[in-house]
């Protein structure tokens, strides 16, 4: 395959894609270069998060290549067809295309099937719901808000469903609805509500068996800071709970050996991937609910695959006639539950048709909803008001409005927006720190310093390079050095890290954040504050870590600042889109600037990165 490889080398391609491109080259014994080719583009693809390779949606990065393949997509995939290594759904082929024209490696299209049929098996009500204690518990629920109170909404639709999808932004009230669904399934089990898993209910001596996880070590540890005053349960990440080590990438828990769970739920949902996924279904028990919390407009997970935002797409959440007739608290708080009902009647379905046009895509919501009574979408936030500059940004940035988002930086005095040149980097992140540096240098309490610490952070969007999570480390160490501190030294009193590798045995996760100080013997350790615990752990024991003035968007998922610098390449980088600077947004409690270019900037509130996946296809079938 010497020239279909020397092509995807000239064009940039990772030694992964070529050396895949020549493998399915081998299997075609050098007679389809189509395949060869289109095999690279599909490995480029899934390296930035595609669970698939849609024919006629070729990503922007890898249409230089599209010179060199058939000209009509029905060309391209007669062509793929044609070849030994390419087959059909359900055949076992290194390469899976569907008659839709998405290209799948057979791994990822078994992983994506196999979430669509747990998903579909779980879209019916709970059979033994006390429908009537639960509505008791929901009036009880002292929670006044303007028009549909959807926190309500998620808690109903949780407790009543085998799968119930809640998305929301900050803010919204997700760690709230936990608490609440967690104490309404203990209220359902005191009435005698037998466990879904043993048909047993109080008076058979069986408990109802509740999971709680998160994707990675610190969202779990958040979530058991949130929950343990009022619960007494353990939350886990998911690859601890399905037994996921380097050793065993399967788990423990698998479709032959289910997980002992009747409710599993899941908070940062949006950071799962398609893979992981995938585990986690084929291991819950058929009967065992499964609740997913997120925010589907954060940034997805690294690896391939955004399911919770697949899942959320075109969604707004539609209740069937039975689910208001069950819940009668919703439809008195707000008549607007009723324009969202998927109607039945064909009076109803006349209606729609005279009113919208049946290619409309509100038409298409009410007659094609596949999570009917399975999802919402939280709407009131409770940490911005409507006049908030972070609320108000975050729409913007969301509806892709650069023209509005830049007039909102310019006209709000709690905002800054900069060019990242040397001397605005150094003044906005020395003076964002300089309370901690106050605190250090004064030698205060560790938890005065640890608290100024956390009120400021700068989020990068990249790792390396220029304007970057290590440029703006090594230039806050050049600035402490001038001031005294002994940062030439790799363990120094002040120096800030933030924890890379999960460290069960150490109670110590993957972004946890805390700073090197002297404990009440003199002795250099690291410090961390848990909730009100200060923990002294000594650097001999620490995990890998790193220093962490900057930390990148992606790390900084799940975490909160009082304040924040969001700082972009003065290029434009592929890494750049809407999705990540929400995120970075959406961090701040009070305020925040913005380093970067007007060019920049506009093409990142420009640009979404919607990952491709047949997920949503496969539900509807």
């Amino acid at each position: 395959m010497t020239e279909p490889l020397n092509l995807l080398r000239q064009h940039g391609f990772s030694e992964l894609a070529c050396q895949f491109a020549a493998f399915i080259d081998r299997k075609e014994q050098g007679e389809q270069p189509v395949i060869s080719l289109t095999a690279g583009l599909l490995t480029e693809a899934m390296a930035q998060g595609h669970v698939c390779l849609n024919l006629a949606h070729i990503p922007e990065t890898l249409q230089a290549m599209t010179d060199l393949l058939p000209g009509s997509i029905e060309d391209w995939q007669a062509a793929l067809k044609a070849g030994k290594s390419v087959g059909e759904p359900g055949e076992y082929k290194p390469l899976i295309l569907t008659d839709e024209g998405l290209l799948y490696l057979y791994r990822y299209w078994l992983d994506e099937r196999d979430v669509a049929d747990a998903i579909r098996q779980r879209l019916h009500q709970v059979e033994d719901l006390d429908v009537f204690q639960l509505n008791k518990d929901l009036a009880d629920w002292h929670n006044p808000v303007e028009g549909v109170d959807w926190q309500k909404v998620a808690v109903a639709i949780a407790l009543s469903w085998h799968i119930a999808i809640i998305s929301g932004g900050p803010g919204t009230g997700k760690t709230t609805i936990v608490l609440k669904i967690l104490q309404c399934l203990q209220s359902q089990y005191k009435h005698n509500t037998p466990s879904p898993s043993t048909g047993e209910g109080q008076g058979g001596g069986e408990k109802l068996r509740i999971g709680l996880a998160a994707p990675t070590g610190k969202a779990a540890a958040r979530l058991q800071q949130s929950i343990s005053r009022e619960q007494n349960l353990e939350v886990k990440t998911l690859h601890r709970l399905l037994g996921i080590t380097e050793h065993n990438e399967q788990g423990r828990y698998n479709a032959e050996r289910t997980l002992p769970l009747d409710v599993l739920i899941i908070d940062e949902a949006s950071m799962i991937d398609i893979s992981l996924m995938a585990k986690l279904m084929r291991a819950m028990p058929q009967k065992a609910r499964l609740i997913l919390l997120g925010d589907s407009q954060q940034l997805a997970s690294v690896e391939s695959g955004a399911v919770l935002a697949n899942l959320s797409e075109a969604e707004q959440g539609q209740f069937s006639e039975k689910f208001i007739e069950q819940f009668p608290l919703f439809e008195l708080t707000s008549q607007s539950l009723r324009t969202r009902v998927k109607q039945s009647s064909p009076e109803a379905q006349q209606s729609d048709q005279a009113e919208t046009d049946d290619s409309s895509p509100s038409a298409e919501n009410r007659s094609e909803a596949v999570l009917t009574d399975s999802f919402v979408r939280l709407q009131h936030s409770y940490r911005f008001d409507k006049d908030s500059l972070i609320g108000q940004l975050a729409a913007q940035v969301n509806a892709g409005h650069s023209d509005n988002a830049i007039s909102l930086l310019q006209a709000q005095p709690e905002s800054t927006w900069l060019p990242p040149d040397e001397r605005s980097l150094l003044n906005t992140v020395s003076n964002g720190y300089q309370r901690f540096i106050d605190a250090v240098e004064n030698e205060a309490k560790p938890q005065d310093i640890l608290q100024a610490f956390d009120e400021f952070r700068v989020l990068a969007a990249l790792k390396q390079g220029p304007q970057s999570v290590t440029s703006i480390n090594r230039m806050m160490t050049r600035y402490l050095a001038q001031r005294g501190w002994r940062t030439a030294q790799t363990y120094y009193p002040g120096r800030p890290i933030m924890i890379t590798q999960n460290d069960y045995r150490q109670q110590l996760f993957n972004g946890d954040i805390g700073v090197m100080l002297r404990d009440e013997s003199g002795q250099l350790k690291a410090c961390f504050y848990f909730g009100e615990e200060l923990r002294w752990v000594g650097l001999n024991r620490l995990p890998a870590h790193e220093t962490v003035f900057a930390m990148t968007v992606h790390k900084s998922q799940g975490s909160e600042f009082d304040a924040i610098s969001i700082l972009l390449p003065d290029e434009i980088s592929p890494i750049l889109n809407r999705e990540l600077l929400y995120t970075a947004i959406t961090r701040a409690r009070k305020t925040l600037n913005i380093l970067a270019t007007e060019p920049v900037l506009r093409h990142t509130i420009h640009t979404r990165h919607q990952r491709e996946s047949g997920l949503k296809n496969q539900l509807e079938k």
